[in-house]
């Protein structure tokens, strides 16, 4: 069985919703967290944590206003469409937050497809309302990700399957290791071309469904060697 993976923010969504969420709500200092991340100096729990602290006082009310202004990729509904009559299973991995997930999924009709991402909640001090996110994806050995995309992939994935990931960004770098077939673009293109990671370059999941149609109808598809020998270490450290 083929099974897909994929990224949410800058994938799925058109734009980085998370990253527009906090630059409008915490401004400069979102900036100066974000920037900490990205130079590997604090991990994804830690820079989701310090931008929820620093957006302030945000009710539900108006982040879901805020929120109804992204949409998905507007080849995206087919891509889904094009997976269930491939019987391809899909799923949605974002070290995002769950909120403007399910929101911008269910308005564009794709409730249906699944997803895992960080939880949030908000958290009320008399007439304030803070945001702060829970994290019940972890993995102990990786302080990284707040949500472990790799760990989701392979409890979902048998032996033989070939699993597919598709992605653009910082939270992408380790699931591509262990994926059979990586479409990338962005900065998760330059990582698989420093990493020797084969993948296939996209803009649009009109680009990735085309692909993926030659690809299918192609020669026999095969595991990716390195993915393999990556995906059977994890399970032989248990």
């Amino acid at each position: 069985m083929v099974r897909v993976f994929c990224d949410f923010d800058g994938t799925v969504a058109s734009v980085d919703v998370g990253n527009r969420i906090f630059r409008h709500f915490a401004g400069e200092e979102s900036e100066r967290i974000v920037e900490g991340y990205l130079l590997g100096q604090k991990s994804a729990i830690e820079c989701l944590t310090q931008e929820c602290a620093a957006a302030g006082d945000v009710t539900p009310k108006v982040l879901e206003e805020f929120v109804a202004q992204f949409g998905v990729d507007p080849y995206f509904p087919e891509f889904v469409r094009f997976c269930d009559k491939q019987r391809m299973p899909l799923t949605i991995l974002s070290d995002g937050l769950d909120f403007y997930v399910s929101r911008i999924l269910a308005r564009h009709g794709l409730a249906h497809v699944a997803w895992f991402a960080n939880h949030l909640e908000f958290k009320n001090e008399g007439s304030r309302s803070t945001m702060v996110p829970v994290f019940p994806y972890t993995d102990s050995e990786c302080p990284q990700c707040g949500n472990c995309k790799r760990n989701h992939m392979l409890t979902m994935s048998a032996d033989e399957d070939i699993i597919v990931y598709i992605g653009d960004g910082i939270s992408d770098r380790c699931p591509v290791r262990y994926a059979d077939i990586v479409f990338a673009k962005k900065g998760l293109l330059k990582f698989c071309q420093e990493q020797n990671i084969t993948y296939h370059e996209f803009r649009t999941f009109h680009d990735v469904q085309e692909r993926f149609h030659e690809i299918l109808h192609g020669p026999r598809l095969r595991k990716r060697r390195e993915a393999e020998m990556a995906r059977r270490d994890v399970f032989m450290q248990g």
